[in-house]
């Protein structure tokens, strides 16, 4: 199952082409420009590079919810239950796989990033890359669990498109905390993205073990997906989509 997501993301080049032009002008045109704007926070561009990162991982992860919906509704998904896989493995496998391609797609951004930073030692990039590989994780759980709890197409659009900006936009990943207005303020040090984005600054530049953030991930994934295996088998052996 994880082998055969991954290969969904390179039978639709067009979402690779397409996140990867937005990556590049996001960075080498938004960033570098407002960089030097920015006086108030001088160490804004390799802060941004680094978030933008992260919120590639989360924004990639989303589109596994838009696959088991068409799924769904096409009828392959009934197929797939068919098959002698058990229960818990086809749920592992699929938010693996959505996490693996994710990761997949976003490595060559984050080499960028690494090389223009001059991030070179190999232990803090392992464990940059844990935290990016855990939010991945996360937020496949988190889409499988809208795409099977949301039954109209028009609303799944809708809900899964707000909160992805939610999960993405209201953390510390593109902007700081004390830079942010009050509302969103009070709710980004929550996020998981938060988490994943102070997790691999942390470990990138040298310093300890963002252990609160690592710990913060591990949660959001063991609850998402634990939410997304428990909606996914009670709603579609249900009949849900019948």
């Amino acid at each position: 199952m994880a082998r055969r997501d991954i290969a969904t993301l390179f039978r639709t080049p067009w979402i690779i082409i397409s996140r990867s032009l937005a990556f590049i002008i996001q960075l080498f045109v938004f960033a570098y420009l407002i960089s030097g704007l920015v006086v108030r926070f001088p160490g804004f561009f390799p802060y941004y590079a680094v978030g933008s990162v992260v919120s590639v991982v989360a924004s990639i992860s989303f589109i596994i919810g838009y696959d088991i919906f068409e799924e769904a509704e096409e009828g392959l998904l009934d197929y797939l239950l068919t098959l002698p896989i058990p229960r818990r493995e086809f749920i592992i496998g699929r938010a693996l796989g959505g996490a693996i391609r994710a990761m997949i797609y976003t490595i060559p951004m984050f080499a960028i990033v690494a090389v223009l930073e001059k991030f070179s030692t190999p232990l803090s990039l392992m464990a940059a890359v844990l935290d990016l590989f855990l939010l991945a994780f996360g937020v496949t759980g988190l889409s499988i669990t809208v795409a099977v709890s949301v039954r109209s197409a028009n609303r799944f659009d809708v809900v899964l498109a707000l909160l992805e900006l939610a999960v993405s936009r209201a953390s510390t990943a593109l902007y700081p905390l004390a830079f942010m207005p009050s509302y969103v303020a009070a709710l980004a040090p929550f996020s998981p993205v938060t988490f994943a984005a102070d997790g691999t600054r942390a470990a990138l530049s040298g310093s300890s073990l963002d252990i609160l953030g690592l710990a913060g991930l591990l949660a959001f994934v063991a609850i998402f997906l634990g939410l997304g295996a428990t909606f996914y088998f009670r709603r579609l052996e249900g009949g849900v989509y019948a």
